[in-house]
């Protein structure tokens, strides 16, 4: 590891956590999740004028890989006014001991108690996240409804799960919908000078901060619900990704330093909520990515370097970089990693190159198993496509192969059902055929309609009709040699739920919390029954969210220009139906 002076500080210790001692940490599983002080964390800023916490409501783990928070850690770093830090959902172990001794969750760089921020930014990565989001402020002393604030950091969230605030209005004092580079600077700047001119001595004082918030672009805020438009960050192929990442206490669950080389997708899948939320499609140079690449090595020391975007095998330069990054060596042992590959000629040539590109194994997301529902959907790969990637990878050393599927698009029949099967066993097929030694991994997932796609109308089938899906797929793959999972068919529905529910949502996301709900993407953590009697206490059922909706119908979230005519999405509905019509007759 190459090590600055600057970088040079203290070691993560307990000291401003009254209460809190090291015999409390060693009762649980990974202290060094609660501890703080690795290597490139901000430095304190006791001059500073205000003090943002950003909050990943998911283990420390999962946050640290996170490269959103990434970004915006090192973006409000960099200005001297702001004294950043972070904090992660706490698994239940160490949340008994904040609640045993009375402690209130802590930013990790200072220890300051959550309640005593100017700024509280949570990301929502995924909906299955928002009971940890209360349990969070509960654990930091702050109110969790909205309206019951009166002084306390200002609650703000984002991420692609605030795509449709609607759901979590109760909970934060404002959200943004899009990207965050700009917009975060901009709301700091306004909280500064709002705290300069006295308004937190003033009655409304935070009701003005509130509104004069809702004049950045981007930003919604519930207690003045005006129309939105998402924000954009134009600058992005010209900026600089974050470069001095902080080098965690344990090992998370991508262990590279990520380098987002182009941001967007133009793929028009027709599901997917992604590919609508970073649009438009903005690329960084290769020139410029080479040199970050190498400059994120030297400040990690981490020796591997994530190419990272919704799918990196459409980076048109990709070759160029991936040699600049190569012969640019600042390890001899350095590799590279790319996380997101699509079936396509790009891909093909990554497989050649097998002593540079390390993985330890390849993901593809067909999503269909027949060539009449990837049509359906807007994904445009072919049956050909695939199994030539997997001829492809004779030479190569991956052995892992993994297939995500889903059950339940729009349109699906059994023959489409059925031709999941039939598809991995055409790959275990070709693999056995070539005497190559591939282990099958496919996992099966419910389709869960999205605000803002063009399957935002779309039903998502009632649990049982999914589960028997599920099975016919399960038995039939019986008779290859592939590994199956799968998402729970009622955790999907309140995905579903989640995802495109209005206001009312908040009351059963509070009567789960309130019922001890916490870490819902967790299977060995999620609380069936829980969730039932919260929804039958709301008076809210599934399968009125769940719902195909028309084409006429006022949505809970048309109040957002999402830079995405809904015009467009209309009519990509139709063409949808068109096709399967087309095919079907």
């Amino acid at each position: 590891m190459i090590i600055s002076p600057e970088n040079t500080r203290d070691r993560a210790d307990l000291r401003g956590v009254p209460g809190l001692t090291h015999w409390d940490l060693i009762s649980v599983e990974k202290p060094a999740r609660y501890l703080g002080g690795e290597w490139n964390q901000a430095a304190p800023k006791p001059g500073a004028n205000i003090s943002v916490c950003l909050a990943f409501p998911d283990l420390y783990e999962l946050g640290m890989s996170n490269i959103a928070l990434k970004i915006l850690y090192e973006l409000l770093d960099a200005d001297p006014r702001i004294a950043v830090e972070r904090v992660f959902s706490p698994w239940g172990d160490f949340e008994e001991i904040l609640r045993r001794k009375g402690i209130p969750l802590y930013g990790l760089e200072s220890k300051r108690p959550l309640h005593a921020f100017d700024v509280l930014g949570i990301t929502l990565p995924y909906e299955m996240t928002f009971t940890n989001v209360l349990r969070m402020l509960e654990l930091g002393g702050i109110p969790l409804l909205g309206n019951e604030r009166s002084s306390g950091p200002l609650i703000i969230a984002g991420g692609p799960s605030a795509a449709n605030p609607l759901p979590v209005a109760d909970f934060f004092d404002a959200i943004l919908i899009g990207d965050g580079e700009e917009a975060l600077p901009e709301l700091c700047e306004r909280v500064i000078s709002w705290k300069a001119k006295g308004g937190e001595r003033r009655v409304r004082g935070r009701l003005e901060l509130l509104e004069e918030i809702t004049t950045i672009e981007g930003f919604w805020v519930p207690q003045f619900p005006k129309p939105v438009r998402r924000r954009v960050f134009k600058g992005f192929a010209s900026s600089a990704p974050p470069l001095k990442m902080i080098i965690p206490n344990v090992e998370t669950i991508h262990n590279r330093v990520p380098l987002e080389i182009f941001r967007g997708c133009m793929q028009g899948c027709r599901f997917c909520n992604a590919g609508y939320f970073y649009r438009p499609r903005r690329d960084r140079t290769p020139r410029a990515l080479i040199e970050c690449a190498a400059t994120l090595m030297r400040n990690t020391g981490n020796e591997s370097v994530g190419l990272l975007s919704l799918s990196t095998s459409d980076y048109g330069c990709l070759d160029e970089l991936v040699t600049g990054v190569v012969s640019n060596r600042v390890f001899p042992d350095q590799n590279i990693t790319v996380p997101s590959l699509r079936m396509n000629e790009a891909t093909l040539q990554l497989l050649k190159r097998g002593d540079q590109v390390k993985k330890s194994g390849l993901t593809f997301a067909p999503e269909a198993g027949s060539q009449r529902l990837r049509d359906v959907i807007g994904k445009k790969i072919t049956e050909d496509d695939i199994l030539r990637v997997i001829e492809a990878t004779r030479e190569s050393c991956y052995q892992t192969v993994k297939l995500y599927f889903m059950i339940g698009l729009p349109f699906e029949t059994n023959s489409d059902v059925d031709a999941i099967a039939e598809l991995v066993g055409k790959i275990d097929g070709t693999a056995r055929r070539m005497k190559l030694r591939k282990d099958l991994s496919i996992s099966l997932s419910p389709f869960v309609p999205k605000p803002f796609t063009p399957f935002q109308w779309a039903e998502q089938l009632p649990a049982e009709e999914l589960l028997a899906r599920r099975v016919r797929v399960t038995n039939a793959l019986k008779r290859t040699r592939a590994k199956v999972s799968w998402r729970e068919e009622f955790l999907c529905g309140l995905e579903a739920v989640l995802a495109r529910g209005d206001e009312r949502v908040g009351k059963l996301i509070l009567a789960a919390h309130r019922k001890g709900c916490r870490f819902d993407g967790w299977g060995e953590q999620f609380r069936r029954k829980a969730w039932e009697e919260s929804l039958k206490e709301t008076g809210l059922t599934i399968s009125e969210f769940a719902r195909e909706r028309s084409l006429e119908e006022k949505l809970p979230w048309d109040f957002i220009d999402f830079r995405t005519p809904r015009a467009f999405l209309e009519a990509e509905y139709r063409r949808a139906i068109e096709t399967a019509r087309g095919v079907v007759e």
